[in-house]
């Protein structure tokens, strides 16, 4: 065995050192702290605080080639000489340039800690060294937990003529295709077919007749004929196929930008399973309020539209919760009332927005999952990751590319008919039990046209091809986007779309009367018809400086009265006054990111009205609120799970870590038909060209138990 130099006081007054000078939070110098009393060597306590740190910054663990680089940097921000201070705390291992895996003098010495543990080792260290990275122990084990609990695979069987109720719920819709013929005759058809008809671009048709069956077409029953002209074999519904996906897989995650059709998806594949199963027991969640009203929302739209028995529409849940309500919160404490020994009551569950979850809440949550259930993740794998640790969607979707295993695809084309699959098996896995074989990703968004300017920028924005002058040219060329330099001659032009888009709601507000319950759901959908996006709080063109700027146009135009006396805008109650919740309150049902509105109600007095998860408008006191501010702003992770007709997305002036390739483009996908960017394009298209990145090991662990 290596020896250990147990950690010195040279050593923790470094630390402390860092931490004045604001290079170290308190939490971090602490920690390492607590590992020097436990009795580790230099490179352990320093190892340790590192691995903090890089929690607080969304990372799950600490790569052990990092540790020098990490130093390095402290070393340079506090000018000092980084050999000297190696030889000066016996940390001349992390003078190597890199470290092969399994063989390095770092990672014999972290090893050889009585604070490190190994994989698999049976002990309470507070650390775990596992696939060349350091963690803190218990976030390798929910790590793990979520790799075993994604690859466990419940036998599933599939009884009935699934593949004709398929057919049924996906058929195509030709009076859809024939009014978007008729808008614009002289478009391309193969656009026009690829668009309705999921035509793979790469087949030859017979393009002479389906433009003959176009032009004969006098009604939506002509086009019948393209089921002949275009068979099956040279389509591929992305939408059916992550149904087929979802019907013989125990875990299945559908991931698609926005407007790509989830939540219409899984309506359609819960009606089919409840055809299946009458007694399935269903329950929907998400990450936050919001998110899970507006699943809500959509899960209700979806079953109008629904081929389907209404019997089968009436078994259908429509009522959504938040992740934390569905298991249970205890007070002042991060457990849950359901846990592994205390498993969730139910056959299916259904997490949208699960690019949002963070890497314990998604443990816990899979944690509780009982072991016969089905489980369908729903997000975007590109949008933002959760505020708080890990990129769980992101990396569990590392393989979603790779294609179906034989096995796997042989099944799916059973089911939809889309030959097409067989033909993607490239590097998928030769079982079953792949993470691959569990995976679809939509590619058609709804939302906004995929040909439109918002559907080209988010494309090239997703590719990190968005040049400036790439930029430009879209926001030139098409109507529903436009740009402007955000600098203070832009100040005008923005007071102006402020005025115009909150005027709607401002003009229509009225008093609230028990025979007019209906006006503050009518307003807060009007509200969230136009909305401003901010990548930072601060700053003229931060969440602050823009709500404030709204406040004053507003109150000068006459649709707000800010009271005079009060020079705090923030704390001023007014009609009309949007408000956003920033910390949960379980007693009252109102959660971070759930939006409200002041209204006055039949007994002249001031009201605030929110739309809950189960549809239901509720209103509150303005003092029972719990934390609050203004939302004519918001930043652009509050913004997630939502779309507005008009989006205006303002960014800094200055380049800043937090604007990065992944928060642009959820920024612009929130739009559903215009987009107004004020931004400097140069600074934009740097930020878009690198991909954020979260230290993570869950795609090794997917791989390694496949």
């Amino acid at each position: 065995m290596l020896e250990t130099v147990i950690t010195d006081n040279t050593m923790l007054n470094e630390l402390k050192q860092w931490k004045t000078l604001g290079l170290l939070r308190a939490i971090d110098y602490h920690f390492g702290q607590f590992i020097g009393e436990l009795g580790a060597d230099n490179l352990t306590v320093l190892s340790a605080t590192f691995c903090s740190e890089y929690l607080g910054l969304g990372h799950i663990c600490l790569p052990v080639e990092e540790i020098a680089k990490q130093l390095n940097e402290k070393c340079l921000k506090t000018e000092t000489d980084f050999q000297t201070f190696c030889e000066t705390h016996d940390l001349n291992c992390l003078l190597q340039n890199h470290f092969p895996a399994g063989n390095s003098e770092t990672h014999a010495r972290l090893t050889n800690s009585n604070c490190v543990s190994i994989k698999d080792e049976e002990t309470k260290a507070p650390l775990s060294l596992e696939y060349d990275a350091l963690y803190l122990r218990r976030y390798a084990q929910f790590e793990q937990l979520i790799a075993d609990k994604l690859l466990h695979q419940p036998e599933i069987i599939i009884t009935g003529d699934v593949k004709m109720e398929l057919d049924k719920l996906f058929a195509v819709n030709y009076n859809y295709i024939y009014q978007a013929y008729c808008l614009d005759k002289q478009q391309s058809l193969t656009l026009l077919c690829e668009k309705y008809l999921d035509v793979l671009a790469e087949n030859s048709l017979d393009w002479t007749a389906i433009e003959h069956c176009f032009k004969a077409a006098n009604s939506a029953q002509d086009l019948a004929i393209l089921d002949q002209l275009i068979p099956l074999e040279s389509r591929c519904d992305w939408q059916k196929v992550s149904a087929a996906l979802a019907l013989c897989s125990a875990r299945c995650v559908i991931s698609g930008g926005p407007g790509t059709g989830k939540t219409t998806t899984v309506t359609k594949l819960l009606a089919l399973l409840l055809q299946v199963r009458e007694d399935l027991n269903i329950k929907m969640v998400a990450p936050t309020g919001k998110a899970a009203a507006r699943l809500t929302e959509s899960i209700t739209h979806a079953l109008e539209d629904l081929d389907v028995d209404q019997s089968i529409k009436d078994r259908i849940p429509t009522q959504a919760s938040t992740i934390h309500r569905l298991l249970g919160v205890k007070a002042n404490s991060n457990h849950f009332r359901h846990n592994e020994a205390k498993r969730l009551n139910l056959d299916l569950l259904l997490v949208d927005e699960a690019s949002m979850v963070d890497l314990p809440l998604m443990a816990k949550l899979l944690m509780a999952l009982p072991e016969h259930a089905r489980l369908i993740l729903l997000g975007d794998k590109d949008q933002l990751a959760s505020v708080e640790a890990g990129a769980v969607l992101g990396d569990i979707c590392a393989f979603i590319n790779s294609g179906y295993s034989e096995k796997k695809a042989k099944q799916l084309v059973s089911l939809t008919g889309f030959d097409s699959l067989l033909n993607t098996q490239n590097s998928a896995p030769k079982n079953n039990a792949g993470m691959a074989d569990k995976l679809c990703l939509l590619k058609k968004s709804y939302r906004f046209d995929q040909y439109s300017g918002i559907g080209y920028l988010a494309a090239a924005i997703n590719q990190g091809k968005a040049s400036a002058k790439q930029v430009l040219a879209l926001c030139e060329k098409y109507d529903d986007l436009s740009h402007y330099a955000n600098n203070d001659s832009s100040h005008e032009l923005l007071s102006q779309l402020i005025a115009t888009g909150y005027a709607t709601y401002l003009k229509n507000i009225a008093q609230v009367t028990v025979d007019n319950r209906d006006l503050p759901k009518k307003l807060l959908k009007q509200f969230s018809q136009f909305k401003i996006l901010c990548a930072i709080r601060e700053g003229d063109w931060g969440v602050m400086g823009l709500n404030q700027l709204a406040e004053t146009v507003l109150n000068k135009a006459g649709l707000i009265t800010l009271n005079s006396d009060n020079n705090q805008l923030a704390n001023n109650w007014y009609v009309g006054r949007p408000v956003m919740i920033t910390q949960n309150n379980y007693h009252l049902g109102l959660y971070n990111g759930d939006i409200g509105l002041c209204l006055l109600d039949e007994n002249n007095q001031l009201r605030v009205y929110f739309q809950m998860a189960d549809g239901e408008v509720y209103d509150f006191q303005p003092s029972r609120l719990p934390s609050h501010e203004t939302v004519f702003a918001m930043t652009v992770h509050k913004s997630q799970g939502s779309e507005f007709e008009h989006t205006v997305l303002a960014l800094p002036q200055t380049q800043i870590p937090v604007v990065t390739r992944e928060l642009i483009y959820t920024g612009i996908t929130r739009a559903k038909k215009q987009l107004t960017l004020f931004a400097d394009l140069p600074l934009m298209a740097r930020a878009i060209k690198d991909k954020t990145l979260r230290f993570s090991r869950l795609v090794e662990r997917l791989q390694a138990e496949q």
